[in-house]
């Protein structure tokens, strides 16, 4: 859009600053160590501390006393944020490629983006709110973390099946493989919700002073076997396949390295001002300025 001749503009020195790169395909690998890292570090921690024990606790059990929960909430909303990034990059991935601007797919990529944003903030919520502090907003974050998680792997996965849009890599090599893990997650998730109600349910009532769930408040330690017995075989399938479903989520998102190794971020820098006149112009051209 052309000023009107009454409308002197001024226009700075235009600088483009060029950064990252390829850089960005590490950030899996990045959310990879800080979850992994600091999971390990923490179920260390809790072990050597008596905090729980060691054969497969639920991952929240690794953070909930002082001072492992200290470094549980440090690594996972360090964790959260990256995965924010990984997210939007993604987003922003699909919508640079999707140039038929084909409806479905920009449907499928929004609710991608939402649901992955309500995944992190899960994460956040998980590290925040202890189990034995608040334990309806702890198990509220845990739910947005997995059922966010898994939701955006078949969302992410469908995309990979769409013959209409090329997003500069071959991504239905990926389709199959993704799709296979969120399958495994869905699986994952009702196989360890299911079996942590029915050991609940067969240790409560002969341990009916804790008001926690699955937590034995007489030594801090959940499911000490040398304790109470009642339910733990089955609680051990709940545990083991919430770390199946943090596991799979991990190497579903690295499965975007090759997505994000393609991608250059831009920072424009430009100074443009009218110097006096129409405010309506001023604004039409700013926002052409950001499109």
């Amino acid at each position: 859009m052309a000023p009107p001749p009454h409308l002197p503009v001024q226009c700075s020195k235009t600088k483009t600053l060029q950064g990252f790169g390829s850089l960005l395909g590490y950030l899996p690998f990045l959310l990879t160590l800080l979850i992994g890292g600091g999971i390990v570090i923490c179920y260390c921690m809790a072990v050597a501390y008596g905090h729980v024990e060691a054969a497969f606790p639920y991952i929240s059990d690794t953070g909930t006393f002082p001072p492992e929960s200290c470094v549980f909430t440090l690594f996972l909303n360090c964790a959260a944020v990256v995965a924010l990034a990984i997210f939007t990059l993604k987003y922003l991935h699909v919508v640079q490629y999707n140039r038929q601007c084909s409806p479905a797919v920009t449907r499928i990529n929004t609710a991608a983006l939402i649901t992955g944003y309500i995944a992190a903030f899960g994460i956040m919520v998980v590290g925040a709110f202890q189990e034995t502090n608040v334990l309806a907003v702890h198990v509220a974050g845990a739910m947005m973390a997995f059922i966010g998680g898994t939701v955006y792997m078949f969302l992410i996965a469908s995309l990979g099946f769409r013959q209409d849009v090329n997003f500069g890599v071959d991504e239905r090599q990926y389709a199959k493989a993704r799709l296979a893990m969120a399958i495994l997650s869905a699986i994952s998730f009702i196989i360890s919700m299911t079996t942590s109600c029915v050991a609940w349910y067969q240790w409560v009532p002969h341990d009916p002073e804790s008001r926690s769930l699955l937590w034995n408040k007489r030594d801090k330690v959940p499911w000490k076997r040398s304790l109470n017995l009642y339910g733990y075989n089955v609680h051990l399938v709940a545990t083991a396949f919430e770390w199946v479903m943090a596991l799979d989520l991990l190497a579903f998102l690295m499965t975007f390295s090759q997505e994000l190794h393609i991608i250059q971020l831009q920072v424009v820098l430009s100074r443009i001002s009218v110097i006096s006149g129409d405010e309506s112009y001023k604004r039409s051209l700013l926002r052409q300025m950001i499109l």
